[in-house]
This record gives C-alpha cells, structure tokens and sequence, in this order.
C-alpha cells in the first residue's frame, strides 16, 4: 500500500491509496464499454498497460486519461449543461411587440443588455446571445418607430389646428 503510483499494475482504491497487483480485487468492468486499445476482457493486463483509475502515472500531461486518450472529465463526471438565458428570449420576444405605445421596446433593450452581461458571465454555460443581440436592434429599431409616430402625429395635429381643417380637434 502507498500514496503514490508505483508502477504498472498498482491501483489506485476508493481510499485514495494504491495497492500492489496482487491486492487487486478482480476484474472492474469498464462503465464506458470496452475501448479499442482495451486488452481482452480475459486473464491479466499485459505488462505496462496504464491503470484503469486514479491518478495518472508520471510521465502523462495532467488531465490526460491514459486508457482513453481524452482529457479526463471533471469532478462532476462531464460538463454542466447548457441553456439559453430567459432574458435573452424576453428580449427578443418584446422587440416583436414595440408598437404597443413603445414600452416593450424599452424593456427589449433592457433585457437585452442584461442578458448579454449575464452570458458574458457565465463562462460558455448560457447561450442566447444573438437573441439578445437582436432584441437591442429591433428594440431601438421599434423606439426610433415610436419616435418617429409620436412626431408625425404632433405635427399633423399642429397643422391641422392652424389650418382650422382638423376633423377631430375642436377649435
């Protein structure tokens, strides 16, 4: 028993020491299925062959897995998943309705930038930030419309009212 690897043919236990061939409790079926460089599921390994678990032997870079030949997955045995951010969707979706008086296209632009903030924290975990993206154009797309109406409109009821030709206003 040590804690350190010491050779081909030690492994490593749940206790995080390693043990002489010969302790070997028996033969630990692979969970990922056999490998093409995998000795027959029979007899013992041939001399050499890198242990199965545990740490790797010097000599491999760290995080290498010398049975597979990948980079050994993490702690929680692979990578967190991946989602896209609500806010990026919010954003998107509020931008479609920017005529209603022009404040789901403020909110669209808010949302957007947060949701962009928050992807950019995230560390490749969210998705969604062309949705966001977006959102912000038409967002302002949609407040330069409401601009644009709400002058239109102020203009038009100005003339109308020098005019004195204004159907709806009342001198």
């Amino acid at each position: 028993m040590s804690d350190v690897w010491q050779g081909p043919g030690w492994w490593q236990a749940s206790d995080g020491r390693w043990y002489p061939p010969e302790q070997a409790p028996g033969p630990v079926a692979n969970p990922y299925g056999p490998s093409p460089g995998d000795p027959p599921a029979y007899g013992a390994p041939p001399s050499g062959y890198p242990p199965a678990y545990g740490a790797p032997p010097p000599g491999y870079p760290p995080g290498y897995d010398p049975v597979y030949g990948a980079p050994a997955p993490g702690p929680s045995g692979g990578e967190p998943p991946v989602r896209t951010n609500g806010l990026a969707v919010a954003s998107l979706v509020c931008s479609i309705f920017f005529w209603v008086y022009g404040v789901p296209a403020v909110l669209a632009v808010v949302f957007g930038f947060v949701a962009r903030a928050q992807i950019r924290r995230a560390n490749g975990t969210q998705t969604g930030g062309g949705l966001a993206l977006a959102g912000i154009i038409v967002g302002f797309v949609g407040l330069a419309v409401t601009v644009a109406v709400v002058i239109a409109v102020a203009v038009s009821l100005h003339n109308c009212q020098h005019n004195g030709d204004c159907p709806f206003v009342t001198p």
